[in-house]
């Protein structure tokens, strides 16, 4: 009859300790154990984004900003810029720009 797997990892660890017969020993193998576990819970922990995410998030959200302005401003004075043959779908291409920043938000951690 196949034996039955321990649910989780630390179950077989906690089986694998109580075989060592040194006192030692299985302090010794105990203390490693939680530090592989410590090791393996701060690399899952978060890091901050580097200096140029943050540079290029609000760079892009700034400039379909300035984008849209332009846009108008522009319109308003009857001369066609950013993009002059695509009139007012200049908007679009505004705010997509300032989406892909808005998105690059969800990434950022501090």
């Amino acid at each position: 009859m196949p034996e039955s797997k321990p649910s989780r990892p630390s179950e077989s660890a906690d089986s694998d300790l109580e075989k060592i017969g040194n006192p030692a020993k299985r302090a010794s193998a105990a203390e490693e154990r939680e530090l592989q576990r410590r090791k393996a819970a701060k690399a899952q922990e978060y890091r901050p984004v580097p200096v140029w995410y943050k540079a290029i998030m609000f760079g892009l959200m700034i400039l379909g900003l300035l984008w849209i302005i332009t846009f108008y401003v522009a319109s308003l004075v009857g001369v066609q810029i950013p993009i002059p043959g695509i009139g007012n779908a200049n908007i679009f291409v505004g705010f997509g720009i300032a989406l892909v920043g808005f998105i690059m938000m969800m990434g950022w951690r501090d």
